[in-house]
Order: structure tokens, then sequence, then C-alpha cells
């Protein structure tokens, strides 16, 4: 266990993500929390939900603060400039997924952290879920046998229901970029994607509509083995699940009902596990590991690469549905 001196701690970004982690941040006792947000209505609320924290209008102010590390919580066109500045500033950033809106911007933000003496990480909190974590512990003690692919899907209309702002609604594509968390844990379980096959479509008739709403790609791992990915802004009440087959067993983990299904081959039925992460919790996971992670030279739990090979596999994806082939990531 690595003993967490006291640290200041940036959130810049303060909708719904940068709230809840300035919240949760403010919990430990270690940690001293700082919020900035241009927009004032952001930033009182910040304020009110990280009691004892200070508050910035402007983020060269925030970053003159000396914070030892900045969660980056902004919109993903503005994390290239805000995740630079802070790791060029001796920063430790935790950067929420995606890592960038546009490889270049993705790349340039490895190729700063890179040249930091700090350490960045990319917030998929999925990461940091209990029952994801058991699949991957599973998967890891070779439970499986001969992994031959596997499985992420999500419906969730319900995201759009929540939506406090509407960019789902008027950028195309925000359902893969939203969902890139799939493919990385997909990469992560499975292996490096190397080769998407996918398809979009905007179906059904629904008050809120995105474009496209619907998404589904095969893809072809580095192992040879091929997984699915499914998204969509339809099903009401939300899904989502992770799968993982082998010739030995199938490993099955439902988000909704937190629970993971064993089966074993020519064995009749299932064992199930409950694994219960809350959605705080998952959070308070990912935080902890992040200052464990500075504080005791350890790996980010997702490394600068690791997002960048996210976001890759979603850039693939979109550019095999837009021309209706297949496209290797090495295309991209």
């Amino acid at each position: 266990m690595v003993m967490i001196p006291a640290t200041r701690v940036l959130v810049v970004g303060c909708g719904s993500i940068g709230k809840r982690h300035a919240r949760l941040l403010a919990e430990a006792p270690q940690v001293e929390v700082l919020v900035c947000d241009a927009r004032e209505e952001n930033l009182q609320a910040a304020l009110a939900e990280a009691p004892g924290s200070r508050g910035f209008a402007s983020y060269e102010e925030a970053l003159a603060a000396e914070p030892d590390a900045v969660f980056v919580c902004t919109p993903n066109r503005l994390h290239r400039p805000m995740a630079v500045a802070a790791l060029e500033a001796g920063c430790h950033v935790m950067c929420e997924k995606p890592v960038a809106d546009t490889l270049e911007n993705a790349e340039a933000i490895a190729q700063a952290a890179a040249a930091a003496d700090t350490m960045l990480q990319v917030g998929y909190s999925l990461r940091s879920h209990a029952g994801l974590r058991r699949l991957r512990e599973l998967v890891e003690a070779g439970a499986c046998g001969n992994i031959v692919g596997g499985r992420a899907m999500v419906g969730t209309y319900f995201t759009l229901m929540c939506a406090t702002t509407p960019y789902r609604m008027e950028e195309e594509n925000a359902l893969i970029v939203d969902y890139t968390h799939l493919l990385d844990y997909l990469a992560l379980l499975i292996g490096p994607v190397v080769r998407v096959s996918a398809e979009s479509a905007t179906l059904g008739d629904l008050p809120m509509m995105p474009r496209p709403n619907v998404f589904s790609a095969i893809l072809t791992h580095e192992t040879g083995a091929i997984s699915q990915f499914h998204a969509d802004y339809v099903q009401l009440p939300q899904r989502s699940m992770a799968e993982v087959f082998g010739d030995e067993h199938v490993l099955s983990y439902d988000f909704q009902d937190y629970e993971l299904r064993i089966y074993e081959r020519e064995k009749p039925g299932y064992t199930v596990e409950r694994v219960v992460s809350a959605r705080d919790d998952i959070y308070r996971v990912q935080i902890a590991d992040f200052l464990e992670a500075i504080h005791g030279d350890r790996v980010p739990i997702c490394s600068a690469q690791e997002g960048v090979a996210a976001l890759r596999a979603a850039l693939a994806a979109v550019k095999s549905a837009r021309e209706h082939r297949s496209v290797e990531l090495a295309e991209v």
C-alpha cells in the first residue's frame, strides 16, 4: 500500500464528470482540490460539491497555483492544449476518454507525456470496474484456455435522456467516440486490435436520434481472435455486457445485473459470481490508482499509448463504415 502524501489536484472542466471527480477527490483527506471552469454556473456547482475546494475561472491562473496533478475533463477538442500545458508545467495528468478528438492531437499529448518527467493516465473508468477487473483476472489466469473472440455491447437511450450538453445530437459519430472504452477493454482482454470492419446507421423512430445511433464492428486482434463491438443509442432500459470466448471457458459479465457467468466446456449450465461496482466506487478506485501511481512510481492503469490505440480503433471503425470496407489500423 503506497502512502499518499499531501497532493494538490486541479479538476479543469466542471461538467458532470468533472464535478464527480471533484466531489470524490474531496473525500480524500490528503488531497487539496482546485476546480476550474470558464462558466460561472459550472464553477459554483463544482465548489458546492467539493467542500473546501478553491475555484478558478482561468486555466492559466489555476496552473499558477502549482497543482501536483490535473484532471482534464473538458470537451475532447480542448484535451490537447490543456493536457500539454499541464504536462509542460510539471503536473501529472488524468485525461478523460477519449484522449483527444483527433489522432494527431492524441499523439501530441502522448509525445508531451513522454517528454515530461510526469505521468499521464487516460480515464477509461471501466478498467476500475470490479466486474471487469474480475473478468481480466480470470482471463490472465488462463481460465478461458485459448481465446477465440469476445463481445462488447452497450445499448443506452438513457444516456441521451440524461445528457447535460447537446453534442451527441450535433456531432456525427458521437456514439463511437462515447464508447471507445468498449474498444479499450476488448484490446485489454483479448489483445491489440489490428483490423476493423464496421457498419453504422440511423434507425428507429425516437425523439432523439444522433447520426448514427447504431454502430457495429468486427475486430480482428493481433492474436487472430475475432471480437464483436456493438453500441446504440436506442435500447431502453440500458444494457451493457462484456464477454470473452475461449476453448475451455466462456466468461460473460452483465454490467446492469452485476453478474459474471462462467460457462465451462462440456458442462451444462453455468456458475455465477456476483461482482457489484457502484458508479462512485468505480471512480474512487480510479482516483486511488492514479494517486498511488504518481507517488509509488507505478505505471498508470491506462497509458497514453493505450489511449491512442483505442482512439485509433474507433477512427478505423468510422473509416470502415464510411468506405464500406475492412480497414487496417495501420491505415489510420
